[in-house]
């Protein structure tokens, strides 16, 4: 149970620094190339969650440094995300099980 515990507070955070940089693009109205601003994470897990959005395409950079949120992608990048959740959800129950299954 310890381990689904941290699963969900290290969820928790990921989702929280997405909401983040997700409404620092917005609020700024960068969601175009030209309407691009500078942008760095603050902290570890806005880094991780800045990097795995930047790979998958939902922020994507511009000249000079800058970066814009691509909206249609972000709502992609959100099912993926969903769907990496659900996996790890999966994961940790059936872990669960098979400790249970040989009494542990």
């Amino acid at each position: 149970m310890k381990l689904n515990l941290v699963g969900r507070i290290a969820e928790q955070i990921a989702v929280r620094a997405q909401s983040v940089i997700v409404a620092h693009f917005v609020d700024a109205n960068a969601t175009a190339a030209e309407r691009a601003i500078v942008f760095e994470p603050e902290g570890r897990a806005q880094q991780r969650v800045f990097r795995r959005m930047t790979r998958f395409g939902a922020i994507l950079p511009a000249e000079n440094g800058r970066w814009f949120l691509d909206e249609q992608r972000l709502l992609d990048f959100r099912k993926e995300e969903l769907a990496r959740l659900l996996g790890v959800i999966a994961l940790t129950g059936f872990a669960a099980a098979g400790a249970i299954a040989l009494g542990r």
